[in-house]
């Protein structure tokens, strides 16, 4: 299990927190999905044949382009 944070800086509201979760929970191999509105940030876990760039994807699907990657 891996986990990694991003942090997007257009989170503003439930609908934002919805979005993303949706978007990032669809993909396989991602077991969890915390969107924190306070600080802006998605932490997911997931296994280990998701990669970064899957997940930016699913970000930015969601409709959320200001992503950077903290841990």
């Amino acid at each position: 299990m891996s986990t990694d944070i991003f942090r997007v800086a257009e989170i503003s509201c439930q609908h934002c927190v919805n979005a993303i979760t949706k978007e990032v929970g669809a993909i396989t191999g991602v077991q969890q999905v915390v969107v924190n509105l306070s600080d802006k940030s998605v932490r997911v876990e997931h296994d280990a044949s998701v990669d970064l760039r899957t997940l930016i994807a699913a970000i930015n699907e969601a409709g959320y382009d200001d992503v950077a990657v903290l841990a």
